[in-house]
């Protein structure tokens, strides 16, 4: 039985080997995906431009202007305000201003300070600074949007204290110290598991589990939609084989390429983006095994649905589109109706993505893990019972 299986892995392998294209795409377009996506979440976001709306056009008012351009995260574009002289209405205008850069990046953000600021200031009333944020960037804008409140703020302070010290003839605190008093009284924030709220800790480690899922999902419909491609199904059929050593035949190079993909990955997160496996390294790797074999079924039954390779893609991307959409990764599960996250229960990935960033970043075990490891292995064996079943009904109708 043993050498009956590995016949047919070696077969397949081979058939990989002369495939150049597909196999340095295997191996190494997931690892680019994982570089690229990683790169440019990890990012810090900054120089997000800024557009200032001036009315007040006064020393104060220019103060501000510097203190906000004077942030990592804003950059001021003068010419950004000009589409205002060119529009009779302010909404015309803002429409223009935030979706006229073809050639560049629009402004995320115009900050418009009213007519009679200084002065409001020096009454000690409290003027109304108007924000527009761009929203079409969600989190360009969340950013732009929160270093402006924070300059605002800090800026009222400082000049509501300059004004209460000259009323009662005491020295004007500077800025810093305005700062400091502010800052003494924040809460005292601890983070676990992410202490630099790095974005890229977040999706590299998703990356590595939509790697795992994409590639054994994919690897495994080819290699059977290739045969029935060829026209060589039929010859497994007439085989002296049982459907489970070919099963578990085509399963070997699948896992294989799976498996070295998982591997490079972690690796690359740990040299590239200094991401460590706080747990257990072993467990990690054995849970991974079994994944394998969940998804390696669901695989093998595209490809009994599909006549040829291009079929076993285009479904295979119906299915990753939906898989992705409950597995937490685009959207926080936490945040779907009841329904929907009831029904997030019966796809693998979901469970997948808890265990590897459990494992990953928080160094939890078993004792933690084994509701989503019960859901794996039910689900596990239900899908490749169906897939066995499913092989054996096609073997019939062949025969």
């Amino acid at each position: 039985m043993l050498s009956r299986i590995l016949n047919i892995a070696r077969k397949d392998l081979l058939h990989l080997w002369h495939n150049r294209l597909l196999l340095v795409m295997v191996i190494f377009g997931a690892a680019c995906e994982l570089l690229l996506v990683g790169l440019a979440t990890g990012a810090e976001v900054d120089d997000l431009k800024m557009a200032v709306l001036d009315h007040d056009d006064s020393l104060t008012s220019q103060q501000l202007i510097d203190a906000l351009d004077a942030t990592s995260t804003l950059n001021l574009d003068d010419d950004a305000v000009d589409v205002f002289d060119e529009h009779n209405s302010r909404d015309a205008a803002l429409d223009d201003m935030f979706t006229g850069g073809f050639f560049g990046s629009d402004p995320v953000l115009l900050v418009e300070i009213p007519d009679g600021f200084e002065d409001s200031l020096k009454a000690g009333k409290q003027p109304t600074i108007k924000l527009t944020v761009n929203g079409a960037s969600s989190v360009s804008a969340r950013e732009a949007r929160r270093a402006a409140e924070d300059v605002i703020y800090t800026f009222g302070a400082v000049q509501t204290s300059e004004r209460l010290a000259a009323e009662l003839g005491l020295p004007a605190p500077t800025a810093a110290q305005v700062k400091q008093e502010l800052d003494a009284v924040q809460p005292d924030i601890t983070v676990r598991f992410n202490e630099e709220l790095d974005r890229a800790a977040y999706t590299t480690p998703s990356e590595a589990a939509f790697v795992l899922y994409i590639i054994a999902l994919m690897v495994a419909a080819f290699m059977l939609a290739r045969e029935r491609e060829y026209g060589t199904f039929e010859q497994l059929l007439v085989m002296p084989m049982r459907p489970i050593e070919i099963i578990l035949g085509k399963a070997v190079p699948a896992m294989l390429i799976g498996y070295a993909n998982f591997i490079l990955v972690l690796i690359l997160m740990n040299v590239v983006f200094d991401i460590a496996v706080r747990g257990s390294l072993l467990l990690l790797l054995i849970l991974a095994m079994g994944y394998l074999f969940v998804e390696l079924g669901r695989g093998f039954l595209v490809a009994m649905v599909s006549r040829t390779q291009n079929q076993a893609l285009l479904i295979i991307m119906l299915m990753a589109f939906i898989d992705i959409t409950f597995s937490g990764y685009a959207v926080p599960v936490e945040s779907m109706p009841d329904i929907m996250q009831v029904l997030s229960n019966f796809f693998p990935i979901r469970h997948w993505m808890i265990i590897l960033r459990g494992i990953l970043q928080k160094d939890v075990g078993l004792g933690v893990l084994w509701p989503q490891l019960a859901w794996l292995t039910a689900l596990g064996l239900v899908i490749n019972a169906a897939t066995l079943w499913f092989f054996r009904r096609t073997l019939g109708e062949q025969r």
